[in-house]
């Protein structure tokens, strides 16, 4: 006797999910087995996966209450987000141009003040109003589950205001909270360094509850290894799990210190040593890259200025971080300075071209080991049974096209918990469960 479920979505060209079984990130030979089913289908009911498999398969052992024909039509898991800067405030495109020409422009720790301003005198409408459109966007990309961060307040009101305003934004993408307010020493702190420190600290015990992670930045231009272990004890002892900015501007020893403390992620990476990754890679902590970051900051090209800086060769790099047997993540790390896209298409894309990773390394990254790097591999970024039924119906046949294609949003239909929630690009009122939907496509 079949079984009776609320949907059947049947006849994809393919359905994608990394490997069957894993419910702890891809790594080594893993990324490289993605699961791949013509004629695919999935079963879901009550906002689950059910079961995957071949479409004849599925017909023969379920009844649905809505069959929806993705004929033509590549399925896979929605996209993780794990590592973004979601509230902000102003713009800084007149920076980069100025980059591009080759004027002199503000570091990164100068730039990130130019937003803390900019933050602090917008209003909590223009913030919430802003995050909301960009939450569309992601969503409309297909992504259903995203990192924000405070750190552009960098004040304890500020950064609980942040926070406060993260916590509040009702939307179909599932938003994780993180406080930073160990991003960088703001401009009224930098002669007062220690005792700015102080103040992050102090700040812990008023958002140990309402914060998912503490995320301190372990960098040349933020935090010493020595402030940062400070910090990230005394969150420790709170109960909060811990996130690290790592080692992108040169290597203090912050990777080995998100590992030392059990981080559930350590990002970035782009200075880390051998040792370091070694050690990565025998921890469970996640490794987040950011490909957008490196096309948007422009190092993959050298300087136009004689005796400027040469180009990082990214491919070796990517290799040697992928060789060391870590598990590794991609995110847009989305924030108004160095990587102004929310799109995990995007961030897919590039990790092909810069990293010479592939399709399914990419894939694997995007959804399973993104999940991971927030610590909901067991709930989301897979079609495993049980998970939650956050899937993609694309307007392209093959996952490779979603990687190879670049430009454009193939994501044609966004379910979330079972919802369809974004369509040909927008977002829809979550009124309408998979159930209801048309099966038109």
């Amino acid at each position: 006797m079949k079984r009776r479920i609320n949907t059947l979505v049947v006849h994809a060209s393919e359905l994608v999910t990394p490997s069957a079984g894993l419910d702890r990130p891809a790594r080594g030979p893993q990324l490289d087995q993605l699961v791949v089913v013509p004629d695919g289908a999935l079963a879901v009911d009550a906002g689950r996966v059910v079961a995957t498999g071949e479409t004849a398969e599925l017909l023969d052992r379920f009844e649905a209450d809505e069959v929806i024909d993705a004929h033509d039509r590549l399925v896979s898991p929605a996209f993780v987000d794990p590592h973004t800067h979601l509230l902000y405030g102003g713009s800084r495109h007149d920076e980069w141009q100025g980059k591009v020409l080759e004027r002199a422009v503000p570091g990164i720790d100068a730039g990130i003040r130019t937003t803390i301003a900019a933050t602090r005198a917008a209003s909590d409408t223009e913030l919430t109003a802003r995050a909301l459109a960009d939450l569309d966007e992601a969503l409309a990309h297909g992504t259903t589950v995203l990192e924000a961060k405070t750190g552009y307040g960098l004040s304890p009101d500020e950064e609980i205001r942040l926070l406060d305003l993260t916590r509040s934004l009702a939307h179909p993408v599932r938003v994780l909270a993180t406080y930073l307010g160990a991003h960088t020493v703001p401009a009224d702190h930098l002669g007062r360094r220690a005792e700015y420190i102080r103040s992050v600290v102090d700040t812990l015990p008023r958002i140990a509850h309402t914060a998912d992670f503490c995320d301190i930045a372990c960098d040349p231009v933020s935090f010493t290894q020595q402030e940062s272990r400070h910090i990230a004890a005394a969150a420790r002892d709170l109960g909060l799990s811990l996130k690290f900015h790592a080692d992108q501007t040169g290597d203090v020893g912050g990777t080995q210190l998100a590992v030392e403390f059990g981080a559930v992620s350590v990002d970035h990476l782009d200075q880390a040593s051998d040792a370091a990754l070694d050690a990565l890679a025998a921890s469970e902590t996640v490794g987040v890259v950011f490909p957008g970051a490196n096309f948007h900051l422009l190092d993959m090209t050298a300087s136009l200025v004689p005796g400027g800086r040469p180009p990082k060769d990214l491919a070796a790099w990517a290799d040697r971080v992928l060789r060391s047997g870590a598990a590794l993540a991609l995110s847009t790390d989305y924030n108004p300075g160095t990587a102004p896209s929310l799109s995990m298409q995007m961030v897919m894309q590039l990790a092909a071209r810069l990293y010479r990773w592939s399709y399914s390394q990419v894939w694997h990254m995007a959804t399973l080991n993104a999940a991971a790097a927030l610590g909901v591999q067991d709930t989301r970024g897979s079609l495993a049974p049980g998970k939650s039924a956050d899937f993609v119906i694309w307007s392209v046949r093959s996952h490779g096209e979603v990687v190879h294609r670049f430009g454009t949003n193939m994501a044609d239909r966004v379910y979330a918990d079972g919802w369809l929630v974004a369509e040909a690009g927008r977002r829809l009122p979550r009124t309408t469960p998979a159930t209801q939907a048309s099966p038109a496509l």
